[in-house]
């Protein structure tokens, strides 16, 4: 009796094994933490929790196609060699294009606009956890650290960093 059950439970586990080693082989991530950096940073500028999900099932030959129909290659192809490697490094200078400040911190907690006669100004909140199982990591909301945090505002113009203030 207890042989005849044992084989189902077999089944169902040499099952399981063999979907993981084939979604390892097909290089489905299944989680944030096991793409690799560069992909990782363009999950977190994904537009919804849907696109972040289908993007963790995609292979590695299909998530360049995804992000050019997302816009977010588009804006990548924009950046100078320079600001690409000041991505991979996690620098963020005023002169750079906006969208280094989102590849390295990820998408902005809080955006505000202002406008004068000649000039249109966004300024962009990024909230970091100092403290907390979250050390390290650029989150939506400070509460989401469970632990302390700091924020970094930049202000952008024509597309470019203009300033960068640590407010605390």
């Amino acid at each position: 009796m207890m042989h005849r059950m044992s084989r189902p439970l077999t089944s169902t586990l040499s099952r399981l094994v063999a979907g993981l080693v084939l979604c390892s082989a097909l290089a489905c991530a299944m989680t944030r933490e096991r793409l690799p950096d560069l992909d990782r940073k363009f999950y977190d500028n994904l537009p919804s929790e849907a696109d972040k999900s289908a993007f963790l099932r995609l292979q590695d030959t299909k998530r360049q196609p995804f992000l050019e129909q997302k816009g977010l290659w588009a804006r990548w192809s924009e950046l100078t060699p320079a600001e690409r490697e000041a991505v991979a490094r996690g620098e963020v200078k005023a002169g750079h294009k906006e969208f280094v400040a989102f590849m390295v911190w990820g998408p902005p907690a809080d955006t505000q606009g202002s406008k004068a006669a000649a000039r249109d100004v966004r300024f962009h909140t990024f909230i970091r956890c100092t403290s907390g199982p979250r050390v390290g990591r650029y989150v939506q909301s400070n509460l989401d650290c469970d632990g302390t945090s700091s924020e970094v505002e930049i202000a952008v113009e024509n597309n470019l960093i203009t300033e960068i203030k640590f407010l605390n």
